[in-house]
Formats: structure tokens, sequence, C-alpha cells
């Protein structure tokens, strides 16, 4: 993901940045004052949302107006205490006065502002008193959604004692027993409801705080797995940079592919909770589908031979135009082939067909493999479902490849079916993208050789020795000239005295963090012009928009991919030339 320098685009200055700089948070900190102000827009924009709901009321009011049971005087008493509210409310979102309460979108205040508002006119006029239940349960049920069970509660007592207050205070005055017949009857009505909302809200909170605490665990996991992964394959790149000899050669490709297949595990388990969360973003582009076919194929061809099937792929001579994140696209074909190949007994068939048909690109993948049961089909796509025989739990895996595969092809507007004639006569699984208008020309395929002619300036810092030793040995073996830091203050120090062209930077530090430290860089002169690129175990969103507004170039998951690394580093078109020491 290439990024943008955070000091060219700077949270815009408003009374609420002011506001927020006078709060407490500390001089310089852009990041937090860009995260808080996009909260701050946010919590404006439900804001006018819910006021849009004022709008609506004062329609309802008119209407009973028209029918003559609300007289004039109250509609307009009514209108204007609704225009004061909205106006007070908008005011302090504007000038950042939400800031000095515990809940800064002050959805309390505004839904007791609009019960107060709604029991006036039930007050003068007892027959709008339906519009309050239906406004009482309207905003239960969005209450039972995002806050606590008590915070509910308070609300809905506070609510009904106010309307049981009016209702009496309505019968002191006229002694209108129907009236108040009536009023008490709905009183009942939403009281004895109110419960069940609280209950409901709290099971709610209650989940929402699991899934929570299940992200971070995700998250943590990840991190925690992929530092002692980087070194490792660095180490294994390193060996066969430098020439193995024959008693340890054979071993490297078997480490190799270990290797791959548990970072796959690790991202394929990070993207399938990203998509049943709608927090993965796609990257859309116009490609000729083959190419990322091609990719799918060299990435999965190592779980073919291991199980030395006869692979046969047939691609069509022309392109196979489609809107789509080229990534994702070759991560479904490799999901799918890898999936064959772990399914299919020993010297099995696997093939791949890709064809255009109408409107659509349809890409199938077919095997000989131990099939699936009819009353599977469909469920084959959930998270984590495995077939039942012994002989296919002897394949492994988590069983997130296919949800996972079916999540990426949905995002992408497009449909995934499995079929198979039952156990032991394989199956068949066809993908249908949209396809895209056919280019005039085909798309030229660039290829370029990397060169060591252009030695690079490059600062490693990590404060994992093993992770920052091996990936430093591997860049200096590509002819670069590396420097070695182990904390943030090291690094800061070292950009000053080294001049690095790019900086391959970790996040996670004691002391003086990574993103502290890009912060401190980018606001030297020569750190201006430095390349930044993060390299580290966190992978959420979430770490990604960090590094965007701390200044960082790109954002790279541990263990990187080494021939990533190599072009990124040789890639001159980011940085033309390097600072001059």
């Amino acid at each position: 993901m290439r990024t943008v320098d955070s000091s060219r685009s700077k949270p815009r200055s408003s009374g609420f940045a002011s506001r927020l700089r006078s709060s407490g948070g500390p001089a310089g900190d852009a990041a937090r004052w860009a995260r808080e102000e996009s909260r701050q827009r946010l919590r404006l924009k439900r804001f006018l949302l819910a006021s849009g709901f004022s709008v609506v009321y004062l329609l309802v009011l008119v209407l009973f107006y028209t029918q003559g049971k609300l007289d004039v005087a109250t509609l307009l008493e009514a209108s204007a205490l609704v225009v004061v509210l909205v106006a007070a409310f908008f005011g302090a979102f504007r000038l950042g006065l939400n800031l000095r309460f515990a809940d800064p979108s002050l959805t309390a205040y505004q839904v007791l502002a609009a019960v107060f508002t709604m029991l006036y006119v039930v007050y003068r006029a007892p027959d709008t008193r339906i519009v309050f239940a239906t406004f009482f349960f309207v905003a239960l049920m969005f209450g039972m959604l995002r806050s606590g069970a008590r915070r509910l509660a308070m609300l809905g007592v506070i609510s009904l004692a106010s309307f049981a207050i009016a209702t009496l205070a309505r019968y002191a005055g006229n002694h209108d027993v129907e009236t108040l017949r009536i009023d008490m009857l709905q009183l009942c009505v939403t009281a004895l409801a109110l419960p069940w909302f609280i209950f409901i809200g709290s099971r709610v909170k209650r989940f929402k705080e699991a899934d929570r605490r299940k992200d971070e665990f995700l998250a943590t996991l990840a991190h925690e797995l992929r530092n002692p992964l980087a070194p490792i394959r660095m180490g294994t790149h390193i060996l066969r940079m430098a020439g193995a000899d024959s008693a340890v050669h054979p071993v490297l490709p078997m480490m190799e592919r270990q290797l791959q297949h548990l970072t796959r595990l690790l991202d394929d388990l990070l993207d399938v909770s990203r998509i049943t969360r709608g927090k993965i973003a796609l990257r859309v582009e116009r490609i000729d589908l083959r190419q990322a076919i091609q990719a799918a194929i060299e990435t999965s061809r190592p779980a073919i031979e291991e199980m030395r099937h006869a692979f046969a792929a047939t691609l069509p001579d022309q392109p196979l135009w489609v809107d789509a994140d080229p990534i994702r696209i070759a991560q479904v074909i490799s999901n799918l082939l890898t999936n064959a190949a772990r399914y299919t007994a020993e010297g099995g068939r696997i093939s791949l067909r890709a064809e255009r048909l109408g409107s659509e690109v349809e890409v199938c993948v077919s095997d000989s493999g131990y099939g699936i049961p009819h009353e599977r089909l469909e469920s084959i796509f959930d998270m984590f479902a495995q077939l039942e025989s012994p002989i296919v739990r002897t394949a492994g895996g988590l069983g997130i490849g296919l949800s996972l595969a079916k999540g990426l092809v949905t995002l992408h507007h497009g449909t995934i079916e499995a079929r198979s004639e039952g156990p032991g006569q394989g199956s068949e699984f066809r993908v249908r993208l949209p396809a895209a208008p056919t280019h005039a020309l085909d798309a030229a395929i660039a290829t370029s050789e990397r060169t060591f002619a252009h030695a690079r300036k490059v600062l490693v810092v990590d404060d994992n020795r093993d992770a920052a030793s091996s990936l430093a040995a591997f860049v200096q073996l590509m002819g670069h000239v590396v420097r070695v830091a182990h904390d943030g203050e090291e690094a800061i120090r070292l950009c000053d005295e080294f001049r690095p062209h790019t900086i391959l930077l970790d996040l996670g530090m004691p002391g003086v963090d990574g993103y502290e430290a890009c912060r401190r860089i980018r606001s030297t002169p020569a750190g201006k012009n430095m390349r930044v690129i993060a390299v580290t175990g966190w992978g959420q969103e979430e770490d990604r928009r960090k590094a965007v507004l701390a200044g960082f170039d790109m954002h790279l998951v541990k263990p990187v991919n080494p021939d990533a690394l190599a072009e990124l580093l040789h890639d001159a078109r980011a940085h033309e030339t390097a600072p001059q020491s």
C-alpha cells in the first residue's frame, strides 16, 4: 500500500482543532488530532442525521394540526423549541464544546431534549401521545445497539417518569378520566417493554465486546507469530543467495514451503476476520485475468508438485479484462488450486480453465480428488467448514480458504459455485466475475531485471535483534550499504549521520516507537525526502491508517517477501535520488 507523506495532508484547522489542543492533547501529535477530528466529523454527521428526524416530527405535527388535533400556538412553540435545540447542539459540535462531556457524541442529551420536547406537546395535545410512543420504541431499538444497559435503563426511566408527571399534571388541570386511562395504558405498555430492550441491549454489548476482544487477539497473535517468522524467512533466503552446501540445500525448499504455508494460514485467518467485519478494502484496477491466474499458479505450484499431481491450465490467447484487485483475485484462485492439491490423493489430476462467457469471465478449477457430498455443496463455503471423512481430515488446514474465497469473490460482485458428483468423484469450483469492456490494444507486459548497479543507503530499525540482523544481511547481499538501529532514538540519530535513502522501520518498539520516530524523522529537512517503509507484525487496517498519518511511504507486514522487498529497494520511481550526505 503506497501512502502519502503526512506533511502534505495535515488536518484542517478548525474551532474543534483548537479545542482539542486546549483539552490536553500533546503538542505536535498530528496523528491524534487527525484521528479525533475525523471522529468529530462523524459525530456531526450522525447529529445531522438525527436532526432529520426532528424535521419529520414537525411534519407529523403539521398533519395533526390539519386534522384539528393540535392548535397553532403549540405547533409554533414546538417548532421554535426544535430549531433552538438543533442550533444549540450544532454549535456545540462545531465549536468542540462537546469534548467537555464524558460522552462526546451527546447522545443521551439529544434523546432527553427530544423526549422533553415531545412531552411538552403531549401535555398540550394528548392525541400526539402515539408519536411519543413511536419515538420511544425507535430510540430504544437504536439504543440497544449502541448503548450499555445502564445508560439505556437511565434514559428509559427518565422518559417514562417524565411522561407520568406530564400525564398527572394534565389530569390535575382538567380531571379527564378517559384521557388519563389511555395515558396510563400507554405508560404501562412502554414500561413493560423497557426491561426487554435493556436485556437485549446488554447482550448486544456483550457480543460486541467479545467481537472486539477477538479482533484484538487476532491482531496480537498475528504480530507475535510474524516477528519470529521474519528472521527465519530472511535466513532461508540468505542461505539460498549465498549458495548453501550440498548437505543443507535439499532442506531449504522444504523450509521455504512450510514458511509460506504458515504465512498464508495467518494471512487467510486475518482476511476472513476483516471480510466478516466489512473492513477489507479492494484496490480495483483494470487487469488481464490471465496474469492473476499465472501468479496464482506459481504460488500453488509447490503444493501441486509435492503431491505429484498432473496439472493442466487452459487459457485463451486473448486478454480476459476484468476490473478487480489483482492480488485478491490471485489469492482466490490460489486457494482453489491449493485446496485441490490438498484434497486429491497423490498422483491425481488438477485442471484450470478460463474463458469469457458473454458479459462474464469464468475460471474453473477441477480435480480428481475426494469429492463433496451433495448436502455439503452449499455449507462447504462456511467458516471452518471441513468434511467429516477421516481421509479428508488428514489433509489438514483450518477450513477457512473457501470461506475467504467466497467473501473476496462477492466483494468483486462475482459468484463462486461448488460442484461434485459425490464422494470419490472429484470436485469442481467455478468463479464468475463481471467482464470489463474489451480494450482495443492488449496491455503491455513489462518485465525488468533487477540490477545492483545503483547501491542505496538503507537503515534497518528493529528492536528484535534477530529480525534486524537477518534483514540487514539480506539487504547487504543485494549490494546496498546498511546500518542497523535497535530503537527509535538511535534511528533518529543515525538518520542525521548516515542520511539513508530508505528506512525499514519497525513499529512496535519500546520507548520511541516507529510512529513517533517516523514523525520526528519527517520533521527534519533531510527526512522529508527519505523513503520510510514500515516493516511490522501489525497488519490491521487501523495500523495501516496510523502509518499513513505518521508519514510512512509504505506498510509491509512480516514476514516480508524477499523478492518484493528487493523490487522496492531497486524501484527508483518513488525517489529518483537519495539524500545527499
